[in-house]
């Protein structure tokens, strides 16, 4: 008995015998028409056509012509259309046999295409028109963001020229200002391809300027009382470089600790003191905690929110700091920064006075904060103090829970006490078309029109501190006196105490690894010891990568590297150091007050037994990096 074949055809159960053989081949010869059919009217995909689909549908629906004369005939069913003859027909399409796509047809097409041409050329040559030949007016843009603070400054901003007489024939400013949206890296883009807005705002001087797209404004600044030395001396390192002014800030902070004063009162405490030592600040915090967390089945009440930007102040309260004298190396893998670190985990992993990542995680963001989820949990009485300035007001005068009483604390710090200071600055563009215009805008940042803005909204510090200064509304604010001592505090530590972050020419990252180190030991990745140095080989990596392609830097690094020795060697040696070879501002400032620059007659100020670190390995001497690039 012959053996039986079994095919498989496309659907259904498998066929036996001669007739799945023949099945079979006839499938594969059926299969070869459809390709060939489908070669010749360009069709990818026979039933995958969306047109050929349509019209094979409409042709079974009509039939094949013949249905005129079906009912004579009997039928039931007018003939359904095969789907060869449908492919027929469409090629007939395709070719022209039709009436829609007459030569007549086609000619109308080409004229309504032609009017449409014409069109976009009419939009497009009106587009091109310059701003001058469109409004009576010229404009410069300024790439603030969109939002309503934005959106009234700029109204004010064109009251303030009527009020001031730079107005035109008619009384109208002589130039308005457009808000226009951009992000610091797209920024960076437009500037360097010189499509960039006349203002820049969000402005990293020392990123910018360096690539030379920023306009010099060193002396109409000084002219017009722009300078740092006329407002907050220490800002002078956030809008200058090479010894040149580039921008001027539209608001600044100095954050520090803000805390619920109304919370502490609750348990019977008073708020925290204005300067504290770590020590204190574990002390106040246990019992904080324990208070609040009293009768609880687990903790839900925290001393403070997350703050890992605790650690670099307090690291510089030991004379640490992320990068050494000339900024030619980092110095994270040393004593201060070492302490600092352990002492922040510490309150996290240990004493719990901090939560921690998972319990973050855990939280229930109230909505948008300038403090994330921090904001609301102060204002919940879940933490008892976030770090923030008075721009956290812009949150808390919103939310529906009520006023909460505040109080303004520096971090816990050793001898030398600091605060990182912040700036939002705003430059002109080196090539804008209207650099007289937009410095005009910078006389207005400086105005006390502009500075009411933000003393009223508390959007961080006004640029110009002598709007603020002996101002009642700044200090006290109609109707809010539970906002405490805040205004007042964070004016006064912004000029006496605050210092930018330092940023090396040779590092144009701007990230300090501070954080990267903590989240390893945060994790268990990674030792104190071993999460400095690495952070510290990442950062000494980024230089000589940076200095190794950028050849305008490699005659200064070098000078300032063989300078770097010599204080190397005044240091070893007990010797004072000269303050012109200092690059590194806050260092400069440390070496002063304690008495450690040549020339400088005012000695270190003397500790109290309270604020020398318990560990007596450091002595107060600068610390150095292990690692060099």
């Amino acid at each position: 008995m012959r053996r039986t074949e079994t095919a498989r055809p496309r659907y259904g159960p498998p066929l036996r015998g001669n007739l799945a053989i023949h099945r079979r081949r006839r499938s594969a010869a059926e299969m070869e028409r459809h390709r060939e059919d489908h070669r010749e009217t360009g069709i990818q995909s026979f039933r995958g056509s969306g047109r050929m689909l349509y019209f094979l549908r409409r042709r079974r629906r009509q039939g094949d012509g013949r249905n005129a004369d079906f009912h004579a005939s009997g039928r039931k069913t007018a003939p359904r259309c095969t789907e060869r003859q449908a492919v027929s027909e469409y090629r007939g399409t395709q070719a022209g046999a039709f009436p829609r796509t007459s030569a007549g047809h086609r000619s109308q097409m080409r004229k309504r295409f032609a009017i449409i041409a014409l069109l976009l050329g009419l939009a497009s040559a009106y587009t091109a028109l310059t701003p001058g030949e469109r409004e009576a007016r010229p404009s410069i843009s300024w790439t603030a963001g969109l939002s309503q603070d934005r959106v009234e400054q700029v109204a004010a901003f064109h009251e303030w020229m009527k009020k001031t007489g730079r107005v035109d024939e008619n009384g109208e400013p002589l130039f308005t200002v457009k808000l226009e949206t951009a992000d610091n890296q797209s920024t960076l883009i437009q500037a360097v391809s010189g499509m960039a807005g006349d203002l820049i705002d969000h402005v990293p001087v020392k990123r910018f300027a360096p690539m030379g797209v920023l306009e010099d404004i060193t002396e109409f600044a000084r002219e017009n009382g722009l300078d740092p030395g006329s407002n907050y001396g220490a800002a002078g390192d956030l809008l200058m470089y090479g010894g040149r002014q580039y921008a001027y800030a539209c608001n600044l902070a100095a954050p520090a600790l803000l805390c619920n004063a109304d919370l502490f009162r609750k348990y019977g405490m008073e708020p925290p003191p204005e300067e504290w030592t770590p020590e204190e600040f574990e002390s106040i915090g246990l019992e904080f905690i324990r208070r609040a967390n009293e009768g609880r089945p687990r903790q839900e009440v925290f001393f403070a929110g997350a703050m890992p930007q605790v650690i670099l102040p307090l690291a510089r309260s030991m004379g640490g700091d992320v990068f050494n004298e000339t900024l030619t190396a980092p110095a994270l893998a040393s004593e201060p920064f070492l302490r600092a670190l352990a002492l922040y985990h510490r309150w996290v992993a240990e004493l719990h006075l901090i939560p921690t990542a998972a319990e973050l995680a855990s939280e229930n963001n109230q909505g948008a904060s300038v403090n994330g989820e921090a904001t609301p949990q102060l204002a919940a009485g879940r933490y008892a103090m976030i770090a923030s300035g008075r721009y956290v007001n812009m949150d808390l005068r919103r939310f529906r829970s009520g006023p909460v009483a505040l109080s303004f604390s520096q971090f816990p710090e050793y001898g030398f006490k600091n605060l990182v200071f912040l700036s939002r600055n705003t430059a002109v563009y080196k090539g804008s078309k209207h650099k007289e215009y937009a410095k005009i805008f910078l006389l207005f940042l400086a105005s006390r029109e502009y500075n009411d803005i933000i003393i009223r909204d508390s959007d961080g510090l006004p640029p110009n501190p002598k709007w603020a200064e002996n101002n009642p509304d700044y200090r006290t604010p109609p109707g809010r006196e539970y906002e405490g001592n805040l205004h007042a505090n964070e004016l006064k530590w912004a000029r006496t105490i605050a210092l930018p972050e330092s940023l090396s020419p040779y590092y144009p990252l701007a990230d300090n690894k501070i954080r990267y180190a903590y989240e390893r030991v945060a994790g268990g990745l990674s030792t104190p010891e071993e999460a400095l140095a690495l952070a510290d080989r990442v950062i000494a990596h980024a230089i000589r990568e940076t200095v190794a392609g950028t050849a305008s830097l490699r005659e200064q690094y070098e000078r300032d590297c063989a300078l770097q020795k010599k204080i190397d060697e005044y240091r070893q040696s007990g010797r004072k150091l000269p303050a012109e070879w200092i690059r590194n501002t806050f260092l400069r400032k440390y070496y002063r007050d304690n008495g450690m620059l040549a020339g400088e007659t005012k000695e270190a100020p003397a500790q109290p037994e309270s604020e020398i670190p318990p560990r007596g390995a450091f002595s107060g001497k600068r610390a150095t990096s292990s690692v060099r690039p």
